[in-house]
């Protein structure tokens, strides 16, 4: 589990004020999460490369996207045949 380091004690002879040591905090904080999330695009980017190097993934992916924009298809096209026949109604 990760625990926050405690912000750096100021010493004889250091040179920023006093209220940039908490910055100095803040700053780190935000380099570590970003370093964090970095991690995890790449894990998430390695996992869907090995996927998609596996045979038949990409191919099953490809029937299941072609049957999901076949199935919007025909409901848009069943929607717009309804809205037409509604509107030649007297």
């Amino acid at each position: 589990m990760y625990t926050a380091p405690s912000p750096p004690a100021p010493a004889p002879g250091y040179l920023l004020p006093e209220g940039a040591h908490a910055l100095l905090h803040e700053v780190g904080e935000v380099m570590q999460r970003l370093a964090a999330l970095a991690a995890t695009e790449q894990a998430n980017h390695d996992l869907t490369a090995h996927l998609l190097c596996q045979p038949g993934v990409l191919a099953q992916c490809l029937r299941s996207l072609s049957m999901r924009i076949n199935v919007a298809l025909r409901e848009c096209s069943c929607l717009a045949q309804s809205t037409s026949d509604t509107q030649e109604a007297p």
